[in-house]
This record gives C-alpha cells, sequence and structure tokens, in this order.
C-alpha cells in the first residue's frame, strides 16, 4: 500500500496541501459556491468544512492469482470569512484515481470569491480561479472575473439567487490524438442562478447552474458551456454531514476530442467548523 501511495504524482502536491491546510485534518468549472455560504447575522469570524474519501483495493485478473491495484482519493476543504459587510471564500478540491498502474483521473482546483455587501439583496461579487483535468486534456485553466449577485428569494433560510457578470478565461489543453497543445484565452459572459432549500431540519438541498459563452475570436465561433452541481446534504450532527453530490457539463464545442457532456455522482463525510 505504501509502495502504491508514493506513486502519486508531484504535481498534485500543491493542491492536495492547499486542501489540507484548508481542512484543518485530513467537490470543466462546476463549482457549488452556494453550499460554502454562510448566513449568521454575526460578523467577524471564520467557518469552513473539509472533506475526504479514501479507496484502495486490489482485484483479480486473468490467472495464477494475480491482481491488479485500485487507489481513488477525493479531497475537498473550504474556509471563510465573514466580516461586517463582505464575505471572503476560498476552496480547494482534489480528485485522482489510478487503476491498472495509471492514471485514470486526476483533477483539481483552487477558488477565491469576494462578495462585497453581503447582506444587501443586490451585491457585488469578484473570483478568481486555477484548475486542471489532466485526463481530459485539460493542463491549466486560470480565470478572474467579476459582477453582480442578486437575491430574489431570501425566506427564512431559502435562498434563491441570481447572478451574472463577465471574465476573463485562459486555457492550456493537450489534443492526444495529435499529440500538441492548444491555448485559449477568451473573455466570456457567466450567469448562474442557485438555490438552497432546506427539506427538514436535517436534510438540506443546494444547486447551482451556470451559463457561461465566449467568442473564439482565432476559430471564429461562439463556445457555450452549460454545468451544474446539485448536493443534498444531511446533518449527522452540529459537525459532521453526509454529502451526496452530482455535477455536469455540456460544452457545444470541446478545443479538444471530448465528450461534450460529461458528469459525475459521489458521495462523502464532511466536517463543518
Amino acid at each position: 500500500m505504501s509502495a502504491l501511495l508514493m506513486r502519486l504524482p508531484f504535481r498534485l502536491s500543491f493542491l492536495f496541501a492547499t486542501a489540507f491546510l484548508l481542512s484543518f485534518s485530513v467537490s470543466g468549472q462546476i463549482l457549488n459556491v452556494e453550499k460554502s455560504r454562510v448566513d449568521r447575522d454575526s460578523s467577524h469570524y471564520f467557518t469552513g468544512k473539509a472533506g475526504v474519501n479514501l479507496n484502495l483495493f486490489n482485484r483479480a485478473v486473468g490467472v495464477e492469482g494475480r491482481t491488479d491495484h485500485y487507489i481513488g482519493l477525493t479531497g475537498t476543504g473550504n474556509i471563510g470569512y465573514v466580516s461586517e459587510h463582505n464575505t471572503y471564500l476560498l476552496l480547494a478540491s482534489y480528485n485522482y484515481v489510478r487503476l491498472k498502474g495509471e492514471t485514470q483521473v486526476e483533477t483539481g482546483y483552487v477558488h477565491g470569491r469576494v462578495t462585497f455587501r453581503r447582506q444587501e439583496r443586490l451585491s457585488y461579487e469578484a473570483f478568481t480561479q486555477a484548475q486542471y483535468d489532466y485526463n481530459r486534456g485539460l493542463e491549466f485553466r486560470a480565470l478572474a472575473g467579476a459582477g453582480i449577485r442578486f437575491t430574489v428569494v431570501q425566506k427564512g433560510d431559502l435562498r434563491f439567487n441570481l447572478g451574472t457578470g463577465v471574465m476573463y478565461e485562459h486555457e492550456r489543453w493537450r489534443n492526444m490524438e495529435e499529440d500538441r497543445y492548444i491555448r485559449k484565452d477568451i473573455p466570456k459572459l457567466s450567469n448562474y442562478a442557485s438555490i438552497r432549500l432546506p427539506l427538514n431540519p436535517y436534510l438540506e438541498l443546494s444547486t447551482i447552474h451556470y451559463y457561461q459563452v465566449g467568442y473564439d475570436q482565432p476559430a471564429g465561433m461562439a463556445r457555450h458551456r452549460f454545468s451544474g452541481d446539485i448536493s443534498i446534504v444531511t446533518k449527522i450532527n452540529n459537525r459532521f454531514q453526509l454529502v451526496t453530490n452530482f455535477t455536469h457539463t455540456y460544452e457545444n464545442r470541446p478545443i479538444v476530442p471530448i465528450p461534450n457532456y460529461l458528469y459525475s455522482l459521489t458521495t462523502g463525510v464532511q466536517v463543518s467548523f
């Protein structure tokens, strides 16, 4: 087992270490910022959440007792600071799957966001993000943007928000079929709708869906991206929760030959502090 863990790629160390530090121990741009927000009336405090899943097993292949090893690791962490007027969030996520001696999945991101005038119906946001998804061919993505956020419904713990803004996205993709790299720099419009819905004292649904569009001038085409995240959080106690998460992404014209539609369903445990 230790030998297998030592083969984890060194290039993940930064994102994994960030998620570890955020947790104080130890989930395309599809990011459910809503489940990381806080809505207390008080201010000047830190808050955060963290979760980790580790799967490791072997299975028989062929004859003569030969086995293949499987390792899967998923870690998420976020920390926030709430001041009198603003909210500051820093989030990190890492996902790794290794099978038959080869990396099958390796993704991660670090995301920072500031919400100004957090208690007003109309607030302002600024954000930045670094991300990679090696097995899809996304070597690196960096983006930064700003926009407005409008609270449509705020009744008790129920929240319905709309957001719109602009961002600039830099990407470096690897076309694995042709073994070449493609660089893209595209300004985009970014829009989202989010809902936080308590179903009962122990169960909460949160969802956010993005629509992003930009014009790729060198290619002479518009690129549309639709992505969403749906989370169901089951409260065990004041510190621990069970989280089931479904994410999906559709891109009308992927930059490299990959499926237009991708999805993921995960479940795990998170701790709040």
